[in-house]
């Protein structure tokens, strides 16, 4: 019998299978998919503390061969415009997914997990409650494969996930269709004062830019924008894109005289939500369990966090450890989760915003915090004081700034309700701990 069957051989599910299989399980992984291949819904971001992750693994300086580090992020909205600069050493990398599954894949081998691809879940094996296999599916031969453990890795549409029925739960649907393409990465890029070779995640107007420099000299360059403007996009999606792309003064420069290497790629529809990740004889992991707007790119550095904090729980060999992976995902992932729910509305670019990102462009401590929420060593709710943010309020307000107070009130009104509810995933998280006979 196996220790883990893992259904999904990505980011989620491959880095588990390779803290599993280094820990001396018995480790299974099988993915749909002909893997390596590419995986159009991502922004192939990883953030520093992913990075750091990766390097727990000794592969973070085999992605830094192929995909040079990221020295900065170009933030903010409109005029408000500041530019991070990462520390030496700390910096994230954006890196296709074609290389990096490839890694990870290689890595889950060598570290002694078993990886079938071109293999699906047909359906899962009980007795009882419990689930104690699955039944798979590879060139039409179905076979029962048994387990101590099943875990959907297997996305945001999850057969695992559906096949156990885990709950939704502080869900919603994304307020914004995106779409983006590949451009080669011009020469000058790296030594241009406008983009000094980084990253540029910016709100202009109602719409978000993202441009992203990744492996193989390209640059992600895309859009994120209300979802009622979807039907100006219909049928002309690439023409639309690059119209819109050659209308914003950061991406101009990136398209003009040059081609896409690809078709426009993107969504029109997303649902963002948590969903239990965890019962009697199986666990989810990765989108599968939690999936957030993609706006701050979290998705593969907590994919990678939470495949650790899974593997550990799995190795303890209890269900409450179990059940303890999943409340502690959800007490460390509510702020984040809304930050990402914040940093995706139509509304985000508004007065206040924008005064806080100027606060934020010119303050060398407001910028350490920052890097210290992309390494998880702070909350998003803690970069900014909030006395300090009504203090600034009311300056700019005696200034004849409009539009200030609504948002303040807003923001104030949101950022209690997301305490609460921390303080709520942090009691059932400390319920499972009491019963365990943990602190």
């Amino acid at each position: 019998m196996l220790d883990t069957l893992v259904i999904g051989a990505r980011c989620a599910g491959a880095t588990l299978a390779i803290h599993l299989a280094q820990a001396g399980k018995r480790v299974l992984a099988i993915d749909i998919n002909n893997l390596p291949s590419d995986q159009p819904m991502c922004t192939h971001w990883i953030s520093p503390y992913g990075m750091a992750l990766l390097d727990e693994l000794g592969l973070g300086d085999k992605v830094r061969k192929f995909a040079p580090p990221v020295p900065s992020m170009l933030f903010g909205a409109d005029d408000a415009l500041g530019r991070l600069q990462y520390p030496a050493g700390s910096s994230p990398s954006c890196v296709r997914r074609t290389d990096l599954d490839k890694l990870l894949l290689d890595a889950a081998r060598a570290a002694g997990a078993e990886v079938r691809l071109s293999t699906k879940l047909v359906a899962l094996i009980h007795e009882g409650a419990r689930v104690v296999g699955a039944v798979v599916e590879t060139d039409g031969i179905r076979e029962e494969i048994r387990a101590r453990i099943v875990v959907g890795a297997d996305g945001p549409h999850s057969t695992t996930a559906k096949l156990v029925g885990a709950e939704e739960y502080h869900g919603y649907d994304a307020p914004r269709a995106i779409y983006w393409a590949y451009w080669p990465r011009p020469a000058w890029f790296q030594n241009d004062p406008r983009y000094k070779g980084g990253a540029i995640n910016c709100n202009f107007g109602d719409e978000i830019i993202i441009v992203f420099p990744t492996n193989h000299d390209l640059l992600l360059i895309g859009i994120a924008f209300p979802r009622e403007q979807l039907p100006e996009w219909e049928g002309q999606v690439l023409k639309k894109l690059q119209e819109k792309l050659q209308n914003n003064q950061y991406t101009k420069p990136l398209i003009t005289e040059q081609s896409p290497v690809s078709k426009a790629i993107g969504t029109k529809k997303l649902r963002f939500f948590f969903r239990q990740a965890a019962g009697p004889g199986w666990a989810l992991v990765g989108d599968a369990g939690l999936f957030m707007d993609p706006s701050p790119g979290y998705g593969i550095t907590d994919a990678f966090r939470d495949a650790k904090m899974l593997s550990l729980a799995i190795i303890k060999g209890e269900d409450n450890a179990l059940m303890s992976y999943w409340r502690q995902r959800d007490a460390t992932s509510i702020d984040l989760f809304e930050y990402a729910r914040s940093r995706g509305a139509p509304a985000h670019n508004n007065p206040l915003s924008r005064l806080m990102y100027r606060k934020l462009a010119s303050d060398s401590m407001l910028h350490t915090r920052l890097i210290g929420v992309q390494n998880r060593e702070r909350s998003p709710l803690a970069i900014f004081d909030p006395n300090e943010v009504q203090e600034w309020v009311m300056q700019a307000t005696s200034r004849g700034e409009a539009g200030l107070m609504e948002p303040l009130m807003a923001m104030s009104q949101r950022s209690q309700e997301i305490r609460a509810e921390i303080a709520f995933r942090q009691s059932l998280h400390q319920q499972v701990c009491n019963a365990r006979g943990e602190r």
